[in-house]
């Protein structure tokens, strides 16, 4: 059985983002040629999607505040219709349509079905659907309604993380948000609706996690959960001023060992204990487990890892069976699809089962520039290490 790639993708994203710009009018083609999604290099998890900024859910543990120098507000949702952001999306650089193609993520700096983004989040996902067509992950806490699940379009590969860390200090931890039961239902109805949902158990807190493990894991699995996705905690030194008012920040400057947190910077806890205490006591309960966001997405949509996760380092072996699924590639395709994405031409290709390597005839600066996200897109597309060099 041939494996498709995502070359086929690559050699039409530019007939891809013409065909978007022609359902648009001109202000709206520059509008979008000049965000962030046009231009942002992907994230381990994938090319992050945002239909806004800010989250008011007031979570202590919560660096979104750090990153964009907010407070806990109401969220701001983006300027960009559904059509103009899979417009920018096919214009960036790095980016492969399609279902081999790059990974998106929805939830980094927002939740992104809070009641004041949840009608762009759907639109944005309708418009990824009917013209990308890309596994798309989302997180939240957010208790989604029966209507906005029914809303969740049925043909694009969904992966819906649902967070909860606490059961216990939910109250105190995340004052804003809805309470781990109402995520739970989120759960039971994404489930009854034919979705795959994961509890997304991101961050784990040290001196917390420990204790409540087993309890989250078990309720998480009677709602319907199919696996668990785990996640290190990032703290800055005002996360840490806001977990000593509830008594948590000891466990985790223990673990930070005297580190300096250095102003305005994130700093991952260690935590690799923790995260195979999780993952062991999810597999007792047949819970799917996962290392990385990225896996549980490529589990949903049943393609291999965009990350390659299984040559890195993250893979926990589970039913979807990456190295199984690593498409057939040849030179001839490779080189069509440096050309028509890119205008590359390629003067050496190697495909090989691990790795692909890639001579280009070099143009000057703006080809070097090329070439950094034609490297990340060949690597997606290919399912395989790509070097690319110039000849």
């Amino acid at each position: 059985m041939i494996k498709p790639s995502g070359l086929e993708g690559l050699t039409r994203k530019r007939q891809v983002a013409q065909l978007l710009a022609s359902l648009m009018d001109e202000e709206a083609v520059r509008r979008a040629g000049r965000d962030l999604h046009a231009r942002r290099p992907p994230r381990p998890c994938g090319l992050t999607v945002h239909p806004g900024r800010g989250c008011p859910n007031a979570c202590l543990y919560c660096y979104v505040g750090d990153l964009l120098g907010t407070g806990p507000g109401e969220p701001e949702p983006t300027s960009l219709s559904g059509l103009e952001l899979a417009y920018a999306l096919a214009r960036n650089p790095f980016f492969v349509p399609g279902r081999m193609g790059t990974f998106l993520a929805m939830g980094a700096i927002c939740d992104p079905f809070h009641p004041s983004l949840a009608l762009k989040t759907l639109d944005i996902l309708s418009a990824v659907a009917e013209r990308l067509g890309n596994p798309t992950q989302f997180s939240t806490k957010m208790r989604l309604t029966p209507e906005l699940v029914e809303e969740l379009p049925r043909k694009l590969p969904i992966s819906p993380l649902i967070t909860i860390v606490t059961l216990e200090k939910a109250g105190e931890l995340e004052p804003r948000a809805p309470p781990p039961e109402e995520r739970l239902e989120t759960i039971r109805m994404l489930r009854k609706a034919g979705f795959k949902p994961m509890l997304f158990l991101r961050p784990m807190i040290p001196g917390l996690v420990e204790k409540e493990a087993d309890d989250l894991l078990s309720e998480a699995r009677q709602a319907g959960a199919l696996g668990v996705v785990v996640g290190a905690l990032r703290v800055s030194e005002p996360i840490l001023a806001r977990l000593a008012k509830v008594g948590l920040d000891r466990a985790v400057r223990a673990r930070l060992r005297g580190r300096r947190v250095p102003v305005g910077r994130l700093v991952a806890v260690p935590s690799s204990d923790l995260r195979e205490l999780v993952l062991s006591a999810a597999r007792e309960r047949s819970l799917l487990a996962f290392r990385a966001a990225c896996c549980a997405n490529a589990f949903c949509a049943g393609v291999p890892c965009a990350d390659l996760c299984w040559l890195r380092g993250f893979c926990t072996r589970c039913p979807n069976d990456c190295p199984s699924k690593v498409p057939e590639v040849d030179e001839s395709e490779v080189a069509e699809a440096l050309r028509a994405a890119y205008g590359l031409q390629a003067t050496e290709i190697r495909v090989e089962p691990d790795k692909l390597i890639v001579h280009v005839r070099e143009r000057g600066l703006l080809a070097r520039e090329l070439m950094k996200a034609a490297r990340k897109a060949l690597e997606v597309a290919a399912r395989r290490p790509t070097v690319l060099r110039a000849a």
